[in-house]
């Protein structure tokens, strides 16, 4: 069991170093580019490994937090992913029983860590914060899936924003969690759960935003006349 445990923890730490790097270089290589795509599908393998090893981890440690922040971050990761895959939804796309399950998964973590948080905030005072703030933040996430999947979106670029959420918020994930086990800040500490992704969120808001507008533009962008022969 011992030999086993630290196997998966190199893997654990191998996984979180990859998705961090490849994470980091997608955000910055242009989006839909080749090497976008190719640092965004080893961000998603490095994630898959995170989920797998944070999942056996936390059962064998018994840690709960750490069990339902891997089911956060991957829910995250899968429907990032999956968004590639829907881009139709505006022209009546099914989404496949794969998406409902992904959606369903990210409800049920986020309400798993909204009840969590009593336990922290009885016990640990303002710790509680973190899984509240994941857990909201999460329920919000699933429940727009969900609406999607109902209420068909209008503007066609809808997979791109979900698409560049949702990674980076599977990317602040990673960041945050390479800061927590590197960084202790005494009692403040909780806060480094929290500021990352808040930071983050803005870094990613404002991309997204400059992208909203490109879109805007180009469709604002009349047809050329032809030109009339006299």
């Amino acid at each position: 069991m011992t030999s086993l445990f630290n196997i998966m923890l190199i893997l654990h730490i191998i996984s979180g170093f990859t998705a961090l790097t490849c994470g980091l270089f997608s955000m910055l290589n242009k989006k839909g580019a080749r090497n976008h795509r190719l640092t965004g599908k080893l961000f998603f393998y490095g994630m898959t490994g995170v989920f797998v090893t944070a999942t056996y981890l936390s059962i064998v440690r018994n840690i709960p937090f750490l069990f339902m922040v891997g089911f956060f971050s991957y829910y995250l990761t899968c429907s990032g992913y999956r968004a590639l895959y829907l881009k139709k939804l505006h022209l009546q796309q099914q989404p496949a029983l794969l998406d409902w399950t992904i959606s369903s998964i990210g409800m049920a973590a986020g309400l798993a860590l909204v009840a969590f948080s009593y336990s922290w905030f009885t016990q640990r005072g303002m710790w509680g914060t973190v899984p509240l703030s994941f857990g909201i933040f999460c329920c919000m996430s699933g429940w727009k899936d969900i609406r999607r999947f109902y209420q068909r979106p209008a503007d066609k670029q809808h997979w791109f924003f979900t698409h560049g959420g949702r990674m980076g918020g599977a990317f602040a994930a990673t960041v945050t969690a390479f800061i927590v086990v590197n960084v202790k800040i005494g009692s403040l500490t909780w806060l480094l759960w929290i500021l990352p992704g808040v930071l983050i969120g803005i870094w990613i808001n404002v991309i997204l935003k400059r992208y909203r507008k490109l879109f805007t533009g180009k469709k604002a962008v009349p047809p050329a006349t032809p030109a009339v022969n006299s």
